[in-house]
């Protein structure tokens, strides 16, 4: 199986919570004998999509814009078996560069509408697509802060999405405190394993979603943690 990551976080890989979590899903990926790369939008140039419907009636299957997404990432992603769409949770949803790669598979689909059990949707254009894991991170405390992702990425890709991991209190998952340590390791163990599962079963189980989505502190621990970080950081700020 060849998987292959799209990271659309614009931090540095040291300080990357989604790619500390893709590593993680990735390691188990490996373990269970796929072999997988990742590809980090912020070092490409993907335009937005014009809305011209140029590559349904005038390129078919192609994009007519020049950049990285019609010369190079376009094709990457039809190679693979299995595409992990990686994006920080900004404002409650995927941030702007994992929107904009993913408009930007449009030439994937046919023109025509079709009836799917009752929602109109659109064939695709090729008979071997990927199939999509999305794995988003997010600091606030609540898993239902991926609420709203979770329905664009049903809505988006139907059944397709095969996987969905979803860490919340990500910022936290590195932090040497002695009330976090043991279950942020036990977190990304789950983590990894729920990236053999995919590859070994073709999903992941729901008593390893449970295992991922398992609080790394009370709520109102973490809330404390947070607010004194960033109390600290402000407080090195010159003083007027």
């Amino acid at each position: 199986m060849r998987v292959v990551a799209f990271n659309s976080s614009p931090r540095d890989n040291e300080t990357s919570k989604t790619e500390l979590v893709l590593q993680k899903f990735l390691e188990g990926i490996r373990r269970a004998g796929a072999v997988a790369e990742t590809i980090y939008l912020r070092n490409y140039r993907v335009r937005h999509c014009l809305g011209c419907f140029a590559c349904w009636v005038k390129t078919p299957g192609r994009c007519v814009q020049q950049d990285d997404m019609t010369e190079e990432l376009f094709d990457r992603l039809l190679e693979a078996d299995l595409a992990v769409l990686a994006t920080p949770l900004y404002h409650y949803n995927m941030n702007a560069r994992m929107k904009a790669f993913i408009e930007r598979t449009l030439p994937m689909n046919l023109p025509f509408f079709v009836d799917r059990r009752g929602r109109t949707d659109h064939p695709s254009r090729f008979q071997k697509v990927p199939r999509i894991v999305a794995l988003s991170v997010c600091a606030f405390p609540e898993p239902a802060t991926f609420k709203a992702l979770s329905l664009t990425m049903k809505m988006i890709f139907g059944a397709q999405l095969v996987a969905e991991i979803y860490r919340h209190s990500s910022e936290f998952l590195p932090i040497l405190h002695p009330q976090i340590v043991p279950q942020a390791v036990k977190v990304l163990a789950a983590v990894a394993r729920a990236g053999e599962e995919v590859v070994e079963n073709g999903k992941v189980s729901e008593a390893t979603l449970e295992a991922v989505t398992e609080d790394l502190a009370p709520r109102e621990v973490l809330i404390k943690l947070a607010n004194e970080h960033f109390k600290q950081e402000l407080g090195r700020l010159p003083q007027e």
